[in-house]
């Protein structure tokens, strides 16, 4: 898997241990620069009416300090990989600094460490929900439990759309999960979903006969793309699975990733709303609020992240 060639591996969760040296792993295999990034939420202003020694400003300035330090701990302990591996911290929102790095310095993927299960039964915590919708290059979301190899790998793919992007999406989800698969000799599946939309109301139209035969027809015409996709990507792996199943595509990705205990699902994050950028698409927004495996999430090509459209509209003065 040689493509990332500027890693940006957030720190700022517990237990990063495994995901840092998955991180220094790809930047190895790759030949990559590596970034340790942490990020120091804001000091309350408040708190300045309660001391006069020691302000806001100065307590964020000694936390950067503080987390810096950590940061170089860590790199040091990876000297001897000859890992280019640079350290930074930032003042503000986790998320949107992150974005902002990305945007300036050309990552090309961030992974972050998934935050644990929460009381509510999710793994994925608020920056890794705001870094699904408006992060512009891959995001590799990481179990803290994950270490050493993956042993199944799931791509969900859409082959019910029909244009360039998502046909583009599709070869790059595919392209990685095999790329995956075959550098930790894993199990690769791929699943899509398919349906016939307002199929009652037809029925009711055009009769039983008749749209039985359109049923039949369309999810031909979908196993037909989905063999395809898997013909004619260069990453073609021949033991690959696939799962063809009708249903809502949320459900049937949920619930094939559960069936195989899937390690890691390689994804898209599409927005379907027309708002580009501000949320992530449906489907991925559903998937992600209880599946328990790592996350490789991608965009479609031309994806503008909202804090880029957000900088192009206010620049500086």
């Amino acid at each position: 898997m040689k493509r990332f060639k500027h890693i940006l591996m957030y720190a700022g969760t517990e237990r990063t241990e495994a995901a840092i040296a998955r991180a220094v792993t790809l930047a190895i295999e790759n030949d990559a620069r590596l970034t340790l990034m942490d990020v120091v939420k804001r000091v309350p202003r408040a708190l300045s009416v309660l001391s006069d020694a020691t302000g806001p400003e100065e307590i964020e300035q000694l936390l950067c300090q503080d987390h810096q330090q950590k940061l170089l701990k860590i790199a040091s302990e990876y000297i001897d990989t000859d890992v280019s591996i640079d350290t930074v911290v930032t003042v503000g929102d986790p998320a949107t600094e992150i974005v902002q790095r990305v945007l300036s310095d050309q990552y090309d993927l961030v992974i972050k460490c998934a935050d644990g299960m929460s009381s509510a039964g999710r793994l994925f915590g608020s920056v890794a929900r705001s870094l699904l919708r408006i992060c512009p290059c891959p995001l590799w979301i990481l179990k803290p439990e994950i270490h050493g190899e993956f042993d199944r790998v799931l791509a969900a793919v859409d082959m019910e759309s029909h244009d360039q992007a998502h046909a583009n999406l599709n070869r790059e989800i595919f392209g990685l999960a095999a790329s995956i698969a075959t550098r930790e000799n894993a199990q690769l599946d791929v699943v899509t979903a398919w349906d016939v939309w307002m199929e009652n109301a037809l029925r009711r139209r055009s009769g039983d006969t008749e749209i039985d035969t359109l049923v039949h027809q369309h999810e031909q015409q979908v196993r037909n793309r989905l063999h395809e996709l898997l013909q004619t990507s260069e990453n073609s792996v021949p033991e690959s699975q696939c799962h063809v199943y009708r249903g809502h595509a949320a459900g049937v990705v949920r619930s094939v990733a559960d069936r195989l205990e899937a390690d890691l699902l390689v994804m898209g994050t599409v927005c379907r709303t027309g708002a580009a950028g501000f949320l992530i698409g449906n489907t991925a927004e559903t998937v992600l609020a209880d599946i328990t495996c790592s996350i490789l999430a991608l965009k479609p090509e031309g994806f503008i992240s909202p804090i880029e459209m957000a900088t192009d509209t206010n620049p500086p003065n």
